[in-house]
């Protein structure tokens, strides 16, 4: 494995390819077209050149996350290849909930309470998305909260005049060719001062993992409409309707409840040899009853999520605008389990009152409407060019609101709290407490010479959140510093430094969590943990990058970042020693650092030939954690400590172009279990993927690929298996 990263260094070499020389753009912003056209007026405006790539789309290529799982500095923590909705992606160290993904300007992270706040990838497909951006680091001042790791920007098509259209579907598989499929289409137009885009997709993939069956649904219109005085008014809606089998165990161990002792026998023999050997999901709970963790077939949660936006824009004198931007979140997740008796009778201990002759194999034992998100919110942005300044202020704020829980039925007889500790005693509740967050910032941008450039900002960000039934309050406020400096010593040679602090308020689940686990009520506390609030991140940061363009023909990049998290975030169960179970949520602070550097590049070889390198070192430390004491982890959880790509780009001639990547994973340390605070680690790993396309005419795309060929055995997450080798077809027709 070590000779990978070698060739990775020494390959002049990123996945990103440059299409053009220096400019004063962002060293620490990368951009991803997603078609081979021309960069649009709207790119070369924003001054994006050297950071950006064009990248067709290939392989499964389901949603945005598949076009950032080749970044060296982007890390993955998939339990399924498809419809994962649980925390999978990191940027330089720092998880999804640490990430701010924007569509079109507006948020789209769900608030969470019953399962989490994590980005769910699989409701964002990418319908009509013209290119993406991802911005690293926390350098930004107009994002604030939770970008501490960086942000990702993802734009739709605007319409124009001329009529596009496009469609486009893939199929394949790991077992049969047709394990899954993907078809998606898309269409933008301008009708005098109307403007209208639109894309649909539906996505299927049938179970790699026991019940783990995946559908999806999305449509997502766009209206622009052109006001008098160079205002303009947009209207957008988002609908996703996702329906997801939860992942049943098949480990042969005798307990169908619990996957986080590898030292049961069974634990590696399967139950069912169709399937993967893999740990199980659960249905979550509620304080202070447990998860549901006995699942039967068929069971899954259908989730229906729409987004409502608004933004208009206001453009006066030369160079001066302003903005209003307005959001509604509506997501609500229904959830349904059916009986197991079998794996039911495995944890029958003693009188526990469960009687197997009133209730048969598949009978319905759960149904709950879980209203996940009803979060609201304005933004206000403001801006001009003065004297050569580019001025930008602005405020926001947002009403994070989770919603009540209905068990709309229970099986009482299947679902017992109490001496099992394990299948739970659903109860419905009420709407948990809002949290209000408002933010302001200043930024400003200007040239000291034509070759110095400074990008200085300040920000502030405060929160407030009272729980139900408890006589306490969580607030904090703080001012965040930023500033950047960009040197450019030739055309094709530039440097940029930044340095600056950001501030991450906790999310509905860290909050609801640590009022729970730090509270007197001994039902549900944490006694460690008692009395400790829950106080939001301060992190200090400094990015740098170096980058050397080959006069067209390439580019080299060297960056580096360090960041000191004070007050990090833990959310997750801990062991508790309680009647009812031996764990329980909780949301707590520690202290944290992590760092790397990566090299990177791109060089054409030869007039059709492109070699593209990349890698990663990246390390943590934490300290201060109340839940390790003795300090088993001295790290923070899946964080790789290599990553490496390379690729080559051929193109034959002017139909065929054969694609090829080579990906390297190092070693990533995580905890076993809570109850034995046992830390494992996940071996390192390569796979090598290709792809052919042939272009039968400007408009139609036909592709062939394979990944995984070596058919390499790893995991993102521990438990949980990933895909070997798979392959497929796609076809691509625009107009």
């Amino acid at each position: 494995m070590k000779l990978i990263l070698c060739l990775c260094l020494l390959a002049v070499t990123a996945i990103p390819q440059a299409v053009h020389a220096a400019g004063s753009d962002n060293l620490m912003q990368d951009v991803f077209v997603l078609d081979p056209v021309k960069v649009t007026g709207r790119m070369e405006e924003d001054k994006l050149d050297r950071t950006t790539a064009i990248v067709v789309e290939k392989n499964r290529s389901n949603n945005v996350a598949d076009y950032l799982v080749r970044d060296p500095e982007i890390s993955f923590k998939r339990k399924a290849a498809m419809g994962d909705s649980s925390d999978i992606i990191s940027i330089r160290g720092m998880e999804s909930k640490r990430i701010m993904l924007n569509l079109d300007g507006r948020n789209i992270s769900s608030t969470g309470m019953s399962g989490g706040n994590y980005i769910d990838f699989g409701t964002i497909p990418l319908d009509n998305i013209e290119r993406i951006e991802v911005i690293k680091g926390g350098s930004s001042v107009e994002y604030g909260n939770n970008a501490l790791g960086g942000v990702i920007n993802a734009y739709t098509r605007r319409p124009t005049e001329q009529p596009y259209f496009s469609v486009y579907a893939t199929m394949g598989g790991w077992k049969d060719f047709y394990d899954f499929h993907n078809v998606r289409g898309s269409y933008a137009q301008k009708f005098n001062a109307i403007g209208l885009s639109v894309g649909l997709s539906h996505q299927h993939a049938d179970p790699f993992f026991r019940n783990n069956d995946y559908d999806s649904f999305h449509f997502n219109p766009k209206l622009y409409v052109d006001l008098p005085w160079r205002a303009e008014l947009t209207l957008g809606y988002n609908y996703s309707q996702t329906r997801r089998g939860l992942i049943r165990t098949n480990r042969n161990d005798g307990n169908p409840t619990s996957d986080s002792n590898p030292d049961m026998p069974g634990f590696d023999s399967p139950i069912d040899s169709n399937y993967p050997t893999a740990s199980g999901e659960s249905f979550a709970g509620g304080s202070p009853t447990p998860s549901m963790t006995v699942i039967g077939d068929g069971a899954h949660w259908t989730k229906y999520r729409h987004l409502m936006d608004f933004t208009y824009r206001q453009e006066f004198l030369e160079t001066a605008y302003f903005e209003i931007s307005g959001f509604k979140n509506s997501e609500n997740r229904r959830e349904k389990n059916y009986a197991d008796v079998g794996a039911r009778m495995q944890i029958k201990k003693g009188p526990d009152g469960f009687d197997p002759s009133k209730t048969k194999n598949g009978d319905l034992v759960l149904d709950r409407n879980v209203i996940v998100d009803n979060t609201y919110g304005f933004k206000f942005k403001t801006g001009a060019t003065v004297h050569g300044h580019k001025l930008m202020t602005g405020v926001e704020y947002k009403r994070l609101t989770p919603g009540p829980i209905t068990v709309e039925y229970v099986d009482k007889n299947y679902n017992k709290a109490g001496p099992n500790k394990w299948t739970g005693q659903m109860e419905s509740s009420e709407a948990g407490a809002p949290a209000t967050v408002v933010g302001a910032f200043l930024a400003d941008k200007f040239s000291l010479t034509d070759s110095l450039h400074l990008d200085i900002g300040l920000r502030y960000d405060s929160f407030s959140y009272s729980p139900d039934g408890q006589d306490r309050n969580y607030f904090g406020s703080q001012l965040s510093p930023k500033a950047m400096i960009t040197y450019e010593f030739t055309e094709n040679q530039s440097a940029s430094l930044a340095l600056y602090q950001n501030y991450r308020t906790p999310t509905i689940p860290e909050l609801y969590w640590n009022s729970q686990s730090s509270s007197r009520d001994n039902t549900v506390n944490v006694p460690y943990l008692v009395g400790k609030d829950i106080k939001p991140e301060t992190a200090r940061g400094i990015d740098a990058a170096y980058k050397y363009s080959f006069g067209g023909k390439g580019f080299l990049k060297l960056s580096g970042f360090y960041y000191n998290i004070q007050d990090y975030i833990v959310h997750k169960p801990v062991y508790v020693n309680r009647p009812q179970s031996y764990q329980a949520w909780a949301a707590y602070n520690i202290d944290a650092e992590i760092y790397g550097a990566t090299l990177s590049g791109s060089y054409d070889v030869l007039d059709n030939v492109t070699v593209k390198a990349a890698v990663t070192r990246q390390d943590s430390k934490k300290s201060n954690d109340p839940a390790d004491p003795g300090g088993v982890m001295e790290k923070l959880e899946y964080i790789p400590d290599w990553k490496g790509t390379l690729g080559t780009t051929w193109k034959i001639n002017e139909q065929f172009t054969l694609d090829t990547v080579l990906t390297y994973v190092g070693e990533r340390s995580y905890y076993v279990n809570t109850a034995q605070l046992r830390k494992g680690t996940l071996h390192d790993y390569a796979t090598l993927g290709a792809s052919l396309s042939y272009k039968v005419d400007e408009h139609l795309t036909l592709e062939a690929y394979a990944d995984n060929i070596t058919n390499t055995q790893y995991e993102e997450a521990w438990g949980y298996p990933a895909l070997g080798f798979n392959a497929g077809v796609s076809i691509k027709w625009e107009l």
